[in-house]
């Protein structure tokens, strides 16, 4: 294992991976060579996907955890966070590939701006077979899919996120029961502290997904999103669910247009996406109206 306290730790929750986590982990691990780092992957024993951890679990490197029962990313995360001790926490997820210099790269940004509570960058597209594909990819990541001019901003994606661990410590209650990015990074850009977006960081989003299962996936995250209150007030979201997932479209092919890059992706792809955006819709609403359920320990 890397320094009783290594400059970076990069946390990796696993969950349903057993096509990718291989080789996420390996290229990490190359990279953490010769570096003041570690890797934390975190699972859940309930997942078949630890088996294929096994092969790495002697490494110097690398930690694995194992949570019991059904586990979602966000609560996965909150345990490798709890567990690492870099005085930087990077959090991808299991699927992600990166350029060979990544963690060198992102270990730089940090020192160039001390200032930042939070560094991240870019997700590009690494499955490109088919219009689902596309649309899975531009439902999660368009905002984030270069260009994007790097520098101040207010939120970071989920799987390409870095923090300085006074920060993470300073609200270690707020991740108590699942880290949850878009509302940690509201939390502190609302506490006056700086997130910092690095135009050079480019990570490959590569996670497969069936029809049926991303349908069903994007569902219970809405639900479990909604019932924390993150969304728009319930009468308001409830009188416009009708019309939003037609302006949610109308805003990716905005986005689309700024970037002039994969507009005809989009567009071929665009009625998959509606569909994405209305089931992503109703399980807002279900959840401000009954609850989550068991979806917050079902989640990507």
């Amino acid at each position: 294992m890397a320094a009783e306290s290594p400059e970076i730790s990069i946390v990796v929750p696993v969950r349903l991976a057993r096509e990718t986590i291989a080789h996420t982990l390996q290229a990490l691990l190359d990279q953490c060579a010769g570096r003041d780092a570690e890797v934390t992957a975190v699972v859940s024993r309930a997942d078949a996907t630890r088996e294929a951890l096994r092969p790495f679990q002697s490494h110097p490197r690398l930690r694995v955890i194992e949570m019991d029962g059904a586990r979602s990313v966000p609560q996965l995360r909150a345990e490798g966070i709890r567990a690492s001790r870099g005085a930087l926490v990077a959090i991808t997820e299991d699927h992600c590939l990166f350029p060979h210099d990544w963690v060198e790269r992102l270990m730089a940004a940090h020192r160039a701006h001390p200032d930042a509570a939070a560094i991240g960058g870019l997700v590009e597209n690494g499955r490109t077979a088919s219009l689902l594909d596309w649309a899975i990819y531009f439902s999660r990541y368009l905002v984030w899919m270069p260009p994007v001019p790097g520098g101040p901003v207010r939120q970071l994606p989920g799987n390409h996120a870095s923090y300085r661990r006074e920060v993470l410590e300073a609200h270690r209650d707020f991740f108590a029961h699942g880290f949850w990015e878009h509302e940690f990074h509201n939390r502190i850009a609302a506490r006056g502290r700086a997130l910092w977006l690095d135009a050079q960081l480019v990570v490959t989003h590569n996670k497969p997904y069936g029809f049926l299962a991303y349908v069903a996936l994007r569902y219970r995250h809405a639900r479990c999103f909604g019932a924390m209150g993150a969304g728009q007030p319930r009468l308001r979201r409830i009188v416009s669910a009708p019309l939003l997932p037609f302006l949610l479209l109308l805003r990716a092919w905005r986005l689309a247009a700024q970037k002039r890059r994969r507009r005809r992706e989009l567009l071929l792809c665009s009625p998959i996406l509606l569909l994405f955006y209305g089931v992503w819709c109703w399980g807002e609403i279900v959840g401000q109206l009954f609850g989550p359920g068991q979806t917050c320990s079902q989640t990507d």
